[in-house]
């Protein structure tokens, strides 16, 4: 109405899930040809069953204003229902807000605006979460086994409390906070994009297994008190221009995220520096590598594990007691899920031909890299036999040949010298086509005709560690990326 735009919209949604089978089991039957449960024998026959429920409700909805598309807001609500929760914390709400400003539409800028769009925005949200284990708030049992009781000496099974019920249990919570601008300048030319996020998760499940001792025998529930934030940024920024029969494109993305553990439940450290709260959730406990023994002599004027020999990782005595001790271990903060990952596409194009491609890449991450396979147990990676420490070669970065895990620094004290950074860029795709003119296209009767060669996961413009495929998603295991070579054709008629 007039210069006002008003959307509005509300939604209902809710499931119900039941389930429930029994199953029955025997062997040693009397004929392959009656295969019914009544001709098996009585040994080793078995049955069982089991039964689950589930149940949630959601009541959503939204409404957003704006005001000649250059005041912008926007306020969500939900409000969700869970049958993993008791009745009274069974729901909870969970709202958000939105604002923007297109600047570029104000009339202040005059003729000299740069900007061809810049709008301003932020938000702050609220979601949560119920993707938890079901009735933690009642008393649970499993079936154990049993004994022989009564008269008739029959077998019953038994059943023990699994664990205590928490009775207040509820949604976990995170609160996101977004802030950034999206912009176009010098007549769409160039794009520049920002967004800034902080997230707060509030009530995580966590047991407070450390502050009870393991001999007290009791199975804590988990509370809602565990807090974790999570920072960082993701930015755009890309060119595109034309001179004459030449035209280009170049756009790149980088973004960083960081969590850190605010509260949970820790047990009292006797040194500083192994304190996770302040950390990634995923740090590791590590002993720190800072070199090989050279010799016997070396040995005895370092402190070291006393089966160390000639040959073995020399590990850091990181509180200057003259022991390598658990206390040596320092957080590593670093592990498989990278903290930085960027992108950068680019299209050229010189009247009918046409190149294009993707660089894409990833930092601040590492990856264990050695398993049980080394010496006689399996394969011995070359990348740890070229150099490594021998008699005639004592002064190497890497350690003597060994069985399997069975070195100290590779079992009790494991160093962050089995670790490989992953950091890595790499020219992920590339195109060269061709398409052919107008004037060729009408006479073959088709609309349009593009003939290309393409290439995927073509080479490693930089690998911190040559020894692994870097974008390995699972066990170090698996088969590496495959190159693609391809030469094709689309033709549309």
């Amino acid at each position: 109405f007039n210069d006002h735009n008003l959307n509005a919209f509300v939604a209902y949604e809710s499931a119900d899930e039941f389930g429930q089978d029994f199953n029955a089991f025997r062997r040693y039957f009397i004929s392959s040809q009656i295969p019914y449960l009544i001709t098996g024998g009585d040994r080793d026959k078995n049955n069982g069953g089991s039964a689950s429920i589930d149940a949630r409700v959601n009541y959503f909805g939204r409404i957003s204003y704006n005001y000649k598309e250059t005041y912008l807001f926007q306020f969500s609500l939900r409000r969700d229902g869970s049958l993993r929760f008791p009745k009274e914390s069974r729901f909870g709400n969970f709202p958000s807000i939105l604002a923007g400003w297109v600047a570029s539409n104000e009339d202040f800028w005059g003729i000299n605006n740069p900007f061809s769009f810049l709008k301003l925005k932020a938000s702050w949200g609220q979601l949560g979460n119920d993707f938890i284990l079901p009735f933690q708030f009642l008393a649970t049992y499993n079936i154990v086994a049993g004994g022989v009781y009564g008269a008739n000496r029959v077998y019953q099974s038994s059943i023990s409390q699994a664990v205590m019920p928490n009775p207040v249990i509820t949604w976990e919570t995170a609160n996101s906070y977004n802030a950034g601008f999206e912009s176009m300048l010098f007549n769409n030319k160039l794009t520049f994009n920002a967004d800034f996020f902080y997230q707060r998760r509030n009530n995580i499940l966590v047991a407070r297994n450390a502050s009870v001792p393991e001999y007290a025998g009791i199975s804590l529930p988990s509370e809602n008190f565990g807090i974790v934030d999570n920072r960082g940024v993701e930015l755009e920024l890309g060119f595109r221009d034309r001179k004459g029969d030449f035209s280009y494109s170049i756009n790149g993305n980088f973004a960083f995220a960081r969590n850190k553990i605010i509260e949970f439940d820790e047990p009292a450290r006797s040194v500083p520096w192994q304190v996770r709260t302040g950390h990634p959730m995923s740090s590791q406990l590590l002993y720190k590598g800072i070199g090989i023994f050279r010799d016997l002599d070396q040995i005895s004027k370092t402190p070291h594990v006393n089966s160390a020999i000639p040959g073995d990782v020399i590990i850091q005595d990181t509180d200057g007691d003259g022991q390598i001790t658990p206390d040596d271990r320092i957080l590593f903060d670093k592990n498989a899920d990278p903290e930085v990952t960027f992108g950068l596409a680019f299209n050229l194009r010189y009247r009918n031909l046409e190149l294009s491609g993707l660089v894409n890449g990833a930092a601040i991450a590492m990856r264990q890299m050695l398993g049980s396979q080394q010496g006689t147990a399996g394969n011995y990676y070359s990348y740890y036999a070229d150099g490594r420490w021998t008699p005639d070669n004592i002064n190497a970065t890497k350690p003597r040949a060994y069985q399997g895990a069975t070195q100290y620094w590779r079992s009790s004290h494991r160093t962050d010298m089995e670790f490989q950074d992953m950091n890595y860029a790499r020219l992920k795709n590339l195109q060269l086509a061709y398409n052919l003119p107008a004037s060729v296209v009408s006479k073959l009767r088709v609309q349009t005709a593009q003939f290309y060669v393409s290439a995927q996961n073509l080479f490693l413009l930089y690998a911190s560690e040559g020894i692994w495929e870097p974008e390995f998603g699972g066990d170090r295991d698996n088969y590496p990326l495959m190159r693609t070579l391809a030469i094709g054709a689309n033709i549309s008629f």
